[in-house]
């Protein structure tokens, strides 16, 4: 029996993306993505339709300096079947003309993703043909496993290769260098002598049971249209490099890799079985039941993001970072912090969770984690970032929290404490508290510091400079973490717990009486900016409040009745003059609306933390999950995007999976329904109703 057998008993169902005819033989095929990863930050991506819209779509993009530095290897592959004397194309793609020729996707029956690995079915005659594809873990290798699962007759299946090599942000050129061909055993190696810096110099690509036919010519004219929707270049070019042809018996299977190094020849079954089993090891860790399949899905949309980073010093990939989101984010140190909690502590993955905290520590300077890592193969370590250490600090206790290891504190302690000490003393970009009242000040001209980054040039979208309500909640925290994990390691605390008291009573200085609420920024160079933001929501959601609870209230209601929508916060009021509900139009349009009402689905933690803190209602949480369950059928499949237009109906934008969207539901679970972390955790009676869906 194979692996791609649908009764295999061993094997955990999860069939929550799940589409037939209706879907796949209309443009909503090309709409909704499809994304397999290979934890060192290589991706394939692409839609279910086959059309390519976006530059990053391609079936191998490969981390060659992982996890950051991505190059576009394998562009598309183009199958088409002849059965029985007819051809059939499998696939589709647009060109310049905006016609779509061939129209491949009129022949899918049936796509649906078994745990996290897409699977198309197509039908012709009485023939049906199936494509799984997948990536090894660790290595930057495609697999597609191909069966025919039923037909009268054997199948010849065309496999056309399309290559290049260029940065995933890049976009094809005709005047590129092409590669030079050899044979390679069961395939063709492809060598680029002048390669640019960080891609790749070579590409295999293999087939089981085939005969590949060099080509050697370019496609041209493709027209993506989410590059053209988003105001850049939008006409495309790959490298017709071979075609494989390979025939299939009924019944039988073959492997078609595209790989960096070159794959021993082994059963088609038994790389398959290899990355079903290990997604079957995370949902076992996870303790989440078969019986709730978005929750698993969730956990196996985690997977994707926990990559393999480089300890600084270290020749060896013996760390652990996080993707910020596919298909463009690198990692990113903010998005890695706050999304510790969900993608690796709700998912029962402590040791991991360590191993990243440790990674990052490496990294601190000043006091200072990087904002993000070089993706391009040169440029320096940015560190303009003021909440990533905290965040670092808050996330450290809760793993320790979680897995209790002595030994692991003591290692990491020292970094934490210096963190502390910068902070206190003051480091770059005018970083420092305040002696007077303790708060933390923060920012220069020209500078973003806080998660609300967007910048246009050389002018800053929201430059928050002064002292931001968030920062100051998780100063507060993170000094509460280190009182914290300073009795755990039995070294005096004080310091910590007066720093704290100062924050406590000198907090009050943010609440805007006029407006019931809190002032965004208070202390600015232009006084205080009474923006109504959802930065407030970070204050009210602690646990040890830094708010009455009157003021709280008062913060949640008003969130709710102007910032809410189903599928994440505004960022600003849409009264306030600077809203933008529509993110869209060119970078710069873009930029300006991404903090200026764009709604974040990774606020609903702080408003659920505070709903919940402040009206005692736990079942609230079904009607902040429910939207998502279908979201996760919608965009980038079996994930969350990144971001949401303000206005109605509140289209996904930005990337078609973001690690602290998805970290944000998983951790909201785990805490409004105290699921344990650890893998005896039974929390088949903690689910909500909401996810309770066949």
């Amino acid at each position: 029996m194979s692996a791609s057998d649908d009764t295999k008993t061993h094997r955990a169902k999860i069939r929550f993306v799940d589409f037939g005819r209706v879907v796949c033989n209309t443009d909503e095929a090309f709409r909704r993505e499809w994304l397999v990863t290979n934890g060192l930050g290589g991706y394939s991506s692409g839609t279910i339709g086959g059309v390519r819209t976006r530059r990053y779509h391609g079936m191998l993009v490969a981390a060659t300096v992982p996890p950051a530095v991505r190059t576009m290897l394998l562009g598309e592959t183009f199958p088409t079947a002849i059965y029985r004397g007819t051809r059939y194309p499998l696939s589709s793609n647009q060109w310049r003309d905006e016609s779509i020729s061939p129209k491949g996707h009129l022949w899918l029956q049936r796509f649906h993703l078994d745990r996290q690995i897409p699977v198309w079915r197509w039908s012709f005659s009485d023939a049906l043909l199936e494509r799984r594809i997948f990536m090894i873990h660790g290595e930057n290798t495609l697999c597609q496993h191909w069966t025919l699962v039923q037909g009268s007759s054997p199948i010849q299946l065309q496999i056309e290769t399309l290559v290049d090599n260029r940065s995933h942000h890049d976009i094809g050129r005709l005047d590129a260098q092409t590669p030079t061909l050899e044979r390679a055993p069961r395939g063709i190696r492809l060598v680029w002598t002048n390669k640019l810096p960080g891609c790749g110099s070579e590409l295999f690509v293999q087939c089981d049971k085939s005969v590949p036919t060099p080509t050697g010519k370019w496609w041209k004219d493709y027209l993506l249209t989410e590059e053209r929707a988003r105001g850049y270049d939008s006409i495309d070019c790959l490298w017709h490099a071979a075609t494989f042809e390979v025939v299939l018996p009924p019944g039988d299977s073959t492997l078609f890799t595209a790989s960096t190094t070159s794959q021993p020849s082994s059963p088609p079954n038994r790389l398959l079985d290899a990355e079903l089993d290990r997604l079957d090891a995370l949902l076992a860790l996870s303790a989440i039941p078969d019986t709730y399949p978005v929750i698993r899905q969730l956990v196996l949309a985690a997977d994707q993001f926990v990559v393999r980073r480089n300890r600084k010093g270290s020749p060896e990939a013996n760390g652990i970072s996080i993707i910020a989101g596919y298909p463009w984010f690198a990692d990113w140190s903010r998005d890695a912090m706050i999304s510790v909690s969900g993608l690796l502590l709700a998912t029962n993955r402590v040791a991991d969770a360590q191993t990243l905290l440790s990674t990052y520590v490496d990294y601190i300077d000043e006091g200072m984690l990087p904002n993000r890592f070089p993706d391009r193969g040169t440029g320096a370590i940015e560190y303009n970032s003021v909440d990533a250490p905290l965040l670092m600090i808050i996330a450290a206790e809760k793993t320790f929290s979680t897995g209790m290891d002595a030994k692991w504190l003591a290692e990491i302690w020292p970094a934490l404490h210096s963190i502390v000490v910068a902070f206190t003393k003051g480091t770059r970009h005018g970083i420092r508290v305040d002696p007077a009242d303790g708060l933390l000040c923060a920012g220069e001209r020209g500078l973003q510091l806080t998660w609300m980054d967007a910048k246009v040039g050389d002018r800053v979208i929201t430059p928050r400079q002064g002292k931001p309500v968030e920062i100051n909640a998780f100063w507060f925290q993170a000094l509460v973490a280190m009182e914290k994990l300073a009795k755990a390691m039995g070294v005096p605390f004080s310091q910590y717990a007066d720093a704290a008291t100062k924050v406590r009573g000198s907090f009050s200085k943010f609440w805007n009486h006029a407006s019931s609420c809190c002032l965004d920024v208070i202390d600015g160079p232009n006084g205080s900016d009474g923006s109504v933001r959802p930065n407030q929501l970070f204050a009210s959601a602690i646990g040890d409040p830094l708010l009455p609870q009157g003021q709280r209230k008062a913060i949640i209601d008003l969130c709710m009745a102007r910032l809410w929508t189903p599928q994440g916060l505004r960022t600003i009021d849409p009264r306030d003059p600077a809203y933008c509900g529509n993110y869209g139009g060119d970078p710069a349009t873009r930029d300006g609306a991404y903090h200026q009402g764009t709604a974040w689905p990774w606020l609903f933690m702080p408003l659920v933390q505070s709903h919940v803190g402040v009206h005692n209602d736990r079942k609230a949480i079904d009607d902040f999950l429910f939207p998502f369950a279908n979201h996760l059928r919608e965009a980038g499949l079996g994930s969350v995007s990144e971001i949401f237009s303000g206005d109605p109906p509140h289209q996904s934008q930005g990337c078609i999976a973001q690690a602290w969207s998805v970290a944000t539901l998983l951790e909201l679970l785990r805490w409004i329904h105290t699921i344990p972390p650890s893998p005896s955790s039974t929390p088949s009676q903690q689910v909500p109703e909401a996810v309770r869906i066949p």
